[in-house]
């Protein structure tokens, strides 16, 4: 490392806060739509792809920003121009890949009847976050979790509490409608997605063999099952196609 150290914890929240940081495009963290990044942003999309493949691959603390620079093809001027430190560039990548997946995950419409939304959000949020990928993203911000905590609450508020609250408030549409019956959302949001996702997370984190379509597919069916039998109205129909009638019925 030259003269210009990464910083530590202490100036990894003032660094993350600044409103360069902040404002900056996530969309070059995608790395589908990263070759698609217009000429302007280019240097930056390198740096960003490069950093997030080097985290993932060898984890924070042995990702330097001389590597990142190196792999990035850019000047550590240049890249110490876009971030500060590399605390400020991986609390960029958390923020950007939360914004990303929460793009991808939509919320569906109670109008389509109430087990087919569930259904909808579930296998979503199965395809979008217990991806191998996801999983080894989610394990380089946790190994940071003693040295530096912020990463971990800057992760946990952009995307899985984000997302619970997300969950929550279509759940508190579906009491509104008079279809579910709970005294907190935010509790009852926290066992629905427990019970879609079931054992997928360890599964996935071991990196066991990856299950078939219809495996996944008949765990998820089994949550939202035993979730509607929690917390569903009792004598409520669940209005969707007759295929899904097994599902609120069990």
């Amino acid at each position: 490392m030259t003269a210009r150290k990464d910083s530590g914890a202490s100036s990894l929240t003032a660094a993350a806060a600044q409103p360069a940081l902040a404002g900056r495009s996530t969309e070059c963290s995608s790395p589908e739509t990263l070759a698609e990044a217009h000429v302007a942003g280019r240097k930056e999309c390198s740096v960003i792809a490069a950093a997030r493949k080097l985290f993932l691959e060898q984890g924070f603390v042995e990702t330097s920003m001389d590597a990142i620079a190196r792999s990035a093809c850019v000047s550590k001027a240049t890249l110490y121009a876009y971030f500060p430190s590399k605390e400020a560039l991986f609390a960029h990548l958390i923020e950007a890949e939360c914004r990303l997946k929460a793009s991808r995950l939509q919320m569906p419409d109670l109008d389509i009847g109430l087990v087919e939304a569930l259904r909808s959000f579930a296998r979503q949020f199965v395809e979008v976050y217990m991806t191998p990928e996801s999983m080894a993203f989610f394990q380089a911000i946790s190994s940071e979790r003693s040295r530096f905590p912020q990463l971990c609450q800057l992760f946990f508020d952009s995307g899985p509490k984000n997302e619970l609250l997300r969950v929550a408030a279509l759940l508190e549409e579906a009491k509104a409608r008079g279809l579910l019956t709970f005294s907190d959302a935010t509790e009852a949001a926290g066992h629905f997605l427990s019970l879609i996702r079931g054992d997928l997370p360890l599964h996935t984190a071991l990196g066991l063999e990856p299950r078939d379509e219809a495996s996944v597919a008949a765990m998820v069916d089994a949550g939202i099952g035993a979730f509607l039998r929690a917390y569903r109205v009792e004598g409520t129909p669940c209005v969707g196609a007759k295929r899904h009638k097994r599902i609120a019925s069990n």
